[in-house]
């Protein structure tokens, strides 16, 4: 399954001053409610991985984390809080109600998914029978849709029927919303590793099973958003409130200013990826993983900032062709820039209606990297998934168990921040971050996640805990600032 996300229901934050919140009107928060670690699907593989270790048995490959196929009452604007039920930093979950009148359920908020589902009355599998039920009957607002829906997450599956009902999330009242109710899930979604009841996808529309509506393009499509875009607040700790506000984003949460990346597919939410650097090192792990054996590769060459002196002679010349092609790069984004600047000047000479070239301006030049490194920017994944050589070489360094992620707690303040850079920009994942330390086994194990058949890394909770992230539908693109602690709710 999905490393989830669990949002949950806090006090509905309105913003009142547009100092506080960017786009003051139709901008409805949901706090976040933090939950125990229900990364069911890794967990539990690793778990396997170390049973098979202490009985001196081949290691299995992790499964993949990801599908790449594709309150108390009504959620109402009245900022009431709700308890958090915190164990671990894992996942969020948040209050929806569906239906006329209100049936509520708790759903992951999920950007690296594009549909809603929610457990159906006929659905008898124990999974359902844990949690909240939809009952269709109930409700005077529900229409049958007479369609199937099926998506695997990895060791789970939910099957069930499409309808449509009214669906209140954050304040928001959406008409007519598409989405499934479950007749079967797997034992994956069991108590107690899956404590929300259904699914609230954030994806792009493309991405949708079924090709059901994602209810933030109904909300943009029936202007229940003053603008196109959603933010999260990942909060962290025990009983700690998160956010996620729709309709806008609020400054109070976050530092400095935010980055704004081009979404380079727009299906997930997906980024360019130009590299991984440890502390102040001069290696890029993603191109020094890359057709080498990484369990050779000399540890203080990465980690003791190397002289050219002390490297091997073809590293040296690899090292030195790839300073010369980044020279040659930048000189042409400048270029690109120094093209489109005269541009500009050319239009404000002749004005137009379309303002694109301007709004592209304030993006980063494209990446560097090769077209087929990306990353996806995922609520409903804990961890920080990668490609197999290279978060061996990082579990190197870090000194975790490659299959099991284990590693000891007693170094941890000798470990250096990672550095992973995202259409342009650099972002700190620092080891408070990384490492997910389990506060009732006081255990300590590695973030970083081998995903032996994903196309691109995802970037979970476990980085979206340092940084507010803003999803800007319309434009296509993502913003990061360093989140503001303690989480302000207004």
């Amino acid at each position: 399954m999905k490393r989830t996300v669990v949002l949950a229901p806090l006090a509905l934050l309105f913003a009142t001053s547009l100092h506080l919140v960017h786009a003051a009107g139709n901008v409805v928060s949901i706090p976040l409610q933090r939950s125990f670690n229900r990364n069911s699907n890794i967990l539990v593989t690793r778990r396997i991985a170390r049973t098979r270790k202490q009985q001196g048995k081949d290691m299995m490959q992790l499964t993949p984390d990801v599908d790449f196929d594709e309150g108390s009452h009504d959620v109402e604007p009245d900022f009431g809080q709700v308890r958090l039920t915190d164990a671990t930093d894992t996942y969020y979950y948040g209050m929806i109600s569906v239906g006329t009148p209100s049936q509520n359920f708790t759903v992951t908020f999920d950007t690296g998914s594009a549909n809603m589902w929610i457990p159906g009355i006929r659905c008898t599998s124990k999974a359902c029978l844990q949690h909240n039920r939809y009952d269709h009957e109930l409700s005077s607002t529900y229409q049958p849709l007479n369609g199937q829906f099926a998506i695997q997450y990895g060791t789970g599956e939910v099957r069930g029927v499409t309808g449509q009902d009214t669906v209140k999330v954050g304040g928001i009242t959406i008409k007519g919303q598409p989405f499934a109710e479950s007749i079967s899930e797997d034992e994956v979604f069991e108590l107690p590793d899956t404590e929300f009841d259904g699914l609230f996808g954030l994806a792009f529309k493309s991405l949708s099973s079924g090709g059901l509506v994602p209810p933030m393009t109904k909300m943009i499509e029936e202007a229940l958003v003053d603008e196109p875009v959603f933010a999260f607040a990942l909060s962290e700790g025990h009983r700690s409130f998160g956010e996620l506000l729709l309709g806008g984003y609020n400054k109070l949460h976050y530092k400095g200013e935010l980055r704004w990346m081009r979404v380079t597919r727009a299906k997930y939410w997906q980024v360019s990826m130009e590299g991984i650097w440890y502390g102040d090192g001069k290696f890029n792990m993603l191109s020094l993983s890359k057709n080498r054996d990484v369990s050779k590769i000399p540890l203080d060459l990465i980690t003791g900032n190397p002289t050219d002196a002390t490297l091997p002679d073809s590293w040296r010349q690899e090292k030195a062709d790839e300073t010369a092609e980044k020279a040659r790069k930048k000189a042409r984004r400048k270029a690109k820039e120094s093209d489109l600047d005269m541009d500009l000047e050319e239009k404000r000479k002749r004005p137009s209606a379309d303002t694109s070239p301007k709004l592209k301006k304030l993006l980063p030049a494209r990446p560097n990297a090769s077209p087929d490194t990306s990353a996806i920017i995922d609520t409903g994944t804990s961890f920080l998934l990668g490609d197999p050589s290279s978060v061996q070489l990082i579990s190197r360094i870090i000194g975790a168990d490659f299959h099991t992620g284990d590693m000891s707690c007693a170094h941890l303040s000798e470990l250096k921040s990672f550095w992973i850079t995202l259409g342009g920009f650099k972002f700190e994942i620092a080891p408070e971050h990384y490492v997910y330390r389990d506060p009732v086994k006081k255990t300590c194990s590695s973030a970083w996640v081998p995903s032996y058949d994903s196309p691109f890394w995802v970037l979970g909770d476990s980085f979206l805990r340092a940084y507010y992230a803003v999803f800007d539908v319309k434009e296509k693109k993502v913003g990061l600032a360093p989140i503001n602690r303690p989480l302000r709710h207004v």
